[in-house]
């Protein structure tokens, strides 16, 4: 009578799962760092593109003709968020402030880039139609700051102010360095419960500096009079940002 065949295919025995186990469990360990790093970085690098990308698509509004004046307004004000938005100023708006003498925007520069009226910024009305609305949008990041240290509200508000072809170009709040004269970019970094702000003084309108203290994924958003959007990366080895 034949035999039946033994079963050679045996399963792993519970010494084996072990030794595979631990082996996973040491791999597993020594790459988490790494991988915990690289996600937050990755966090950091799409929310600034995000923020690069709201700043562009205002621009392109100006050469669009749907605003003559636009805003890009930072509040880093509540502590724990970082919200960006940007604002319009129709054509028929402005030629009116410019046409009127007695205008704050002919007799005083600095009130030109407004972030203290609700009523000043077209996209800002009710009246306004969802057509010149929908041309702009707002931003809200739990993941990074800026470099305002304020004391106060209003020390952690900053915003920018372009027009087209470059002929208005003004800052407000603490994207003003004297006057109206803005900052030509704006620092962000990983937020976290150690750092609510990015460590980095403005020196001039346009200067490289180094981080006065811990900083993590720290990046630099430029733009200049005519647009020109672009992000450099801080590296800390190098003491340098890179574009």
């Amino acid at each position: 009578m034949q035999q039946q065949e033994k079963n050679n295919n045996k399963g792993f025995n519970i010494l084996e799962l072990l030794v595979v186990l631990a082996i996973v469990g040491v791999i597993s360990a020594v790459a988490y760092p790494n991988f915990s790093s690289w996600n937050k970085e990755r966090g950091v690098r799409q929310s600034v593109a995000k923020i690069e990308s709201l700043i562009k698509n205002i621009l392109i509004q100006t050469e669009r003709g749907t605003f003559a004046y636009v805003q890009v307004l930072f509040d880093n004000s509540d502590g724990s968020n970082l919200v960006v938005t940007s604002k319009g100023m129709t054509m028929q708006s402005l030629a009116t402030k410019i046409n009127d003498g007695n205008d704050l925007w002919n007799t005083s520069v600095t009130s030109r880039c407004n972030i203290a009226d609700d009523d000043y910024w077209d996209t800002d009305l009710d009246t306004t139609s969802d057509e010149i609305k929908n041309a702009t949008y707002s931003l809200t990041f739990e993941n990074v700051t800026t470099n305002f240290p304020g004391r106060d509200i209003q020390e952690n508000i900053g915003a920018v102010c372009f027009a087209r072809n470059g002929k208005f170009f003004e800052g407000a709040g603490a994207l003003a360095e004297t006057s109206s004269i803005p900052y030509e970019f704006i620092y962000i970094c990983k937020r976290s419960d150690a750092i609510n702000f990015c460590p980095v003084a403005y020196v001039g309108i346009s200067d490289d500096v180094e981080p006065t203290g811990n900083v993590e994924y720290l990046r630099r958003i430029h733009w200049g009079r005519f647009g020109h959007v672009s992000i450099s990366k801080y590296n800390e080895k190098d003491k340098e940002y890179f574009e």
